[in-house]
């Protein structure tokens, strides 16, 4: 099985999260003004969701969280050592779960949708499918090729 370089998956990962870091600001950000995102698709799901008691945890409306989950998953694409893949993986793997729950919770328990929280779950899926590679194919490498170029070595899986 042929995988993309770590550089790519790198800079794969770092796209995703900055346009999730975008997102999760937006919503945090609207929520903190206007009551609620703007829906651009579906009617008021957004603020239907936004004022459900689903949006805070302990006060801190969960956006917040999200900020702090992308920015995590954006610092370990800076690294390229089995630490960083493995942070990366396990940071994605919570924020997947976590969207996954409230996708269903958005679903079965407020009854509406949010575009931008659907938004910002499949940007975690994304990242988690591109963290996925990166841990199993480059785990166990120092990250470098035969020139010292970093996140260019062969995968793990191709070594032999």
């Amino acid at each position: 099985m042929s995988f993309p370089s770590e550089r790519i998956l790198r800079s794969a990962i770092a796209v995703v999260a900055l346009i999730g870091i975008g997102v999760a600001t937006y919503i945090f950000i609207a929520d903190s003004t206007a009551g609620a995102p703007t829906c651009v698709v579906g009617g008021g799901g957004c603020e239907t969701v936004a004022k459900s008691s689903y949006s805070h945890i302990g006060g801190i409306n969960i956006a917040i969280f999200g900020i702090i989950g992308w920015v995590l998953i954006l610092g370990t694409t800076f690294f390229v050592n089995d630490a960083a893949r493995l942070g990366g993986f396990l940071l994605n793997l919570g924020g997947f779960g976590f969207s996954i729950y409230l996708t269903y919770l958005q679903i079965w328990n407020i009854e509406a949708i949010c575009p931008w929280c659907v938004t910002d779950a499949v940007l975690m899926t994304i990242a988690f499918v591109l963290n996925t590679t990166r841990l199993l194919g480059y785990v166990g490498t120092d990250g470098l090729d035969s020139t010292g170029a970093a996140g260019t070595a062969r995968p793990a899986a191709e070594e032999g």
